[in-house]
């Protein structure tokens, strides 16, 4: 190792594509302990999933009456429970409360922040973002959305934040160590999409 005068080791810093292999060994470990932690959560997940489309017949038994040709009758009573819980949701808009809370907080620095949020709410269509995650939630235990910032046009240099919707909740995978309900202790998650 080189020393400087001083007799200190001068350490040289690891390249630039150094730094990018170590981050993506941790990444992909970290992936493989998540998706390994939730294979049994994901299966589950899955067939409330299939159950609420009305695949509700175990495969030995349909096979079985399929051969003997009787029917495999269904008669889903599931999605209008699932609508008892977010029809609740919709009525009762959640929305982020801005409160201000110290003696140094001020009342109409909170409401302009609230007003702040109802804005990129309402730019973000975000009803539609709280809907998609509470449907998810309802019918299978998890329910996400994202909040992301987007640049306002290809020449501006400025971005705004959106509240955005996450489609298919099974492409998000959060960090498995958490213990809080919201995944606010989340170190870090994974969101996957297919290129």
């Amino acid at each position: 190792m080189p020393l400087v005068e001083d007799g200190s080791d001068v350490r040289t810093p690891p390249s630039r594509a150094g730094q990018v292999e170590v981050f993506l060994a941790k990444a992909r470990k970290r992936f493989r302990d998540v998706s390994t932690a939730e294979a049994s959560l994901r299966a589950k997940m899955l067939d409330d999933l299939k159950f609420r489309a009305s695949d509700q017949w175990p495969d030995a038994i349909r096979r079985q009456r399929e051969a003997d040709g009787r029917p495999c009758l269904t008669i889903n009573r599931l999605p209008q429970f699932i609508r008892q819980i977010t029809n609740q949701q919709r009525e009762n808009k959640p929305s982020p409360i801005v409160s201000p809370v110290d003696s140094d907080a001020d009342l109409k620095t909170a409401e302009v922040f609230q007003g702040m949020i109802r804005h990129i709410e309402q730019r973000s269509q975000a009803q539609v973002a709280y809907n998609t995650a509470g449907e998810h939630q309802a019918t299978i235990g998890r329910g996400y959305l994202r909040i992301i910032t987007e640049y306002e046009s290809d020449h501006d240099p400025h971005q705004s934040i959106r509240i955005k919707r996450v489609r298919n909740p099974f492409t998000v995978y959060m960090d498995p160590s958490c213990q809080e309900l919201d995944y606010s202790d989340a170190r870090y998650a994974f969101v996957v999409t297919d290129l």
